[in-house]
Formats: C-alpha cells, structure tokens, sequence
C-alpha cells in the first residue's frame, strides 16, 4: 500500500511538470506570433504567474498531508491557472487591442481534471467558477467581436463536456472496483458461511504458520464438524440445513474475536479455526465456548440424531515447537482428534498436543 502510495504521488509530480513543460511550451509558439510590445506582458503572465503556481503545488506535493488536500490543490491550481489566462486576455486587448485567445482555458480543465485526477464534483465546481469567469470577461471585453457568442458556446461546452467525462470515469472506475472487490471477495470467501473458502483458508494458514515460526510461540488447529448434520438435512431440508451452517460460521465469529484468528469453512459441515501464540488451556477454553453457545441456540435435531439439539464436535491439536511442522500435518492431527471425538459420542471436544 505505501509502495501504490509512492508511486501515484512520484506520478503526480511527473505529471506537474510535464504540465510546466507544456506552458513553456506553449509560450515559445506563442511568442512566434505575439508583437514584441506584449512580450512583458505575455512573459510575467507565463513564468511568474503560471509556472510559480505550479511549483507552489509542486512543493505542497512533499508535504506529509498532502495526500489529504491533493483534490482541493489541484482544484484551486486549475481555477488560479485559467483566471491568469483571464487577466492575460483582459490585459491584451486593453492595452493592446489585441484578441489573445482562450483556448488555454479549455487546456487547462482536460489537464487538470484527467491528468491529476481532480473527481467529477470538485471539476464541476471548478469549472462551473470557470465559466462564470469566462462569462464575466466577456461581458466586460467583448474581446472576439462577433463571434463573442460563439467563443462563449464552445468555451462553456467543452467545459461541460470534460466535467461529465469525468462523471462517466469516474462511475466506470466505480465499477469496475465494486466487480473486483466481489470477484476478489468470491475467491477467497465461502458464500454461505462467508469464512474464508479451503484455499485461502490453506493461504493464510501456511503465513500464520511461518510467522509463529519466526516469533517461536505456539499454533493451534481446531477441526469443527456439525454432528450428525446429514440427518437434520434430510429431515429439515437443504435450507434449513445451510441456515445451521450459516448459525455455526456466526457462533464461531463470536468466540474467535483476534485479529490473527483464522476462520473457514473446510467443506460441507467441517470448518477449521487457527489460531496462534495461545495456550493450551486457552484453547480449552474456547473450545467449552463454543459448544455452550450451540446449547443456548437449543436447535431442535432430527430424529434419531445422537444429541436432541444440534451441536457440533471439536478436534484440536496445539504445538509450541513447531519446528519442521506443517500446516498439513497439524490439519491432519486436528482430524485425527475430531474422529475421537466423534467416537467419543459427540457435542465434545478432543484436544491434544502435537507430539513428534
């Protein structure tokens, strides 16, 4: 995230200064057909109104709050940027009756607003102060005579144009960003018990594991299995069936609160939970946890269940050295533990310490 956060910053400056280059040059043309009596003019309107504005914003740029106040910089750099060009065109034809053209002012709104990104509501209102702007001069100094009108339409339609580009961008990258978050949330989430799927669930699991390594504190497995689940689905239907599926992911979430506690769903009714740098009493604990919690729930069973509520068994395996462990190895001694428990008659818990 801070390496994306470099980036767009060093891209933004890039794109500063290539918007620097671009009034230099743009002043070179320029000065090709100006008469050299507005030179002065011309020059203190370029390289000491416009290019110190954007270094200005450059500087900014190195602020540590800039990241908060980009938007609203580049916003006032484009309104400050055109509103010079405004005074340049005022200043033409007063002193010189020459009619300097406005083109910069739609320039600057597509550079503004594309290249550094300024969102659709604050390009409007920059844009809408804009065209107030351009408006106003007109009024004042009907620079372009008769096609004063004209100069008027196309100013305020290419400014309304880039605005709503904008608008239209800005929904796109929208949504395309909701389709990827669903897409990415799809790929790593159950949808029914909204865990994480077998996969990431493996992913994240092999990390916790080398990290616990590192820092040389203890992991547990817990395997989670629904006791006689195919009974109560037959008996209760399917959707009954992943209502306790969806019961049992929530009873889990309200155990297992740590930012580090792994949550999945291991496939059909079997979900695991690991967990690291915890005790094996611990452990217990949350294990006891869990089973009260499916007894408060008082979920009626199928009939010829073993237990007349729905409850689920719990394997559980805890290593504190995990030297040459694996994640695979210590899913298979929570298995293990999970089918004593099973024979052990259910709605019971089976923990065991990991033994080389």
């Amino acid at each position: 995230m801070k390496l994306n956060k470099a980036t767009e910053l060093i891209r933004l400056r890039i794109a500063l200064i290539i918007g620097a280059c671009l009034v230099l040059g743009f002043t070179v043309a320029d000065v090709l057909l100006l008469p050299s009596s507005m030179y002065s003019l011309y020059f203190f309107d370029r390289l000491l109104l416009q290019l110190p504005i954007i270094a200005v914003v450059v500087v900014f740029s190195f602020w540590h709050r800039f990241a908060q106040c980009k938007q609203f910089l580049f916003t006032g750099l484009l309104v400050a940027l055109t509103y010079s060009n405004y005074w340049l065109i005022w200043s033409c034809w007063h002193e010189f009756q020459f009619a300097f053209p406005y083109e910069g002012t739609i320039l600057y709104a597509f550079f503004c607003v594309f290249a550094l990104g300024i969102p659709f509501k604050l390009a409007v209102a920059a844009n809408t102060i804009n065209i107030l702007g351009f408006l106003a001069l007109m009024w004042f100094a009907p620079v372009y005579g008769d096609r004063v009108a004209i100069s008027i339409a196309f100013v305020c339609g290419s400014l309304f144009i880039c605005a709503y580009a904008k608008y239209r961008l800005d929904r796109s990258v929208s949504m395309l960003k909701e389709s990827n978050d669903r897409l990415l949330k799809l790929s790593k989430y159950d949808p029914l018990s909204d865990l994480l799927n077998r996969r990431a669930l493996r992913e994240l699991s092999v990390k916790l594991l080398a990290l616990s390594k590192r820092h040389k504190v203890s992991m547990a497995v817990l395997m989670l299995d629904l006791d006689d689940f195919k009974k109560y689905n037959d008996n209760f239907g399917h959707q009954q069936g992943d209502d306790a599926i969806k019961l049992q992911a929530d009873i889990m979430r309200s155990v297992f609160k740590r930012d580090t506690d792994i949550l999945g769903r291991y496939g059909g009714e079997e979900f695991i939970v690991v967990l690291s740098d915890i005790t094996k009493q611990q452990v217990a604990v949350h294990c006891d946890a869990l089973l009260d919690k499916w007894k408060q729930k008082n979920v009626v069973h199928a009939d010829g269940a073993k237990h007349p509520t729905m409850s689920c068994s719990i394997g559980a395996v805890i290593a504190s050295d995990l030297r040459d462990i694996t994640i695979d190895k210590l899913i298979d001694k929570a298995d293990q533990a999970l089918y004593v428990a099973k024979e052990k008659g259910k709605a019971r818990t089976e923990l065991v310490t990991y033994e080389r």
